[in-house]
């Protein structure tokens, strides 16, 4: 169907996302072609990253972690399209 400004699309795309657990942290790749680092918007909740960009490409996807993190303490690059999040892991009892 169509409105009247054409065809209705989805307005998020879901980016792909790898997740690499490496002990004391979580590396999470994730593919944002066509968006520039300031259009992307991170919230960390315990164990579930929420992505979201805005812009002309618009991605939006909620990951699971295999365990908390430490919303803090976070290191983010962004390079060619490619996003990576360091995210220190939360041990039980510590």
């Amino acid at each position: 169907r169509t409105g009247d400004e054409g065809p209705v699309m989805a307005e998020a795309r879901e980016p792909l996302v790898d997740i690499f657990d490496e002990g004391r942290e979580i590396v999470m790749v994730c593919e944002l072609p066509g968006v520039s680092e300031d259009e992307i918007h991170i919230d960390i909740k315990e164990d579930i990253v929420f992505l979201k960009t805005k812009g002309d490409r618009k991605y939006e996807k909620e990951i699971l972690l295999p365990r908390a993190v430490d919303a803090k303490a976070k290191a983010k690059t962004f390079k060619n399209g490619i996003l990576e999040l360091r995210l220190k892991s939360i041990r039980n009892g510590a």
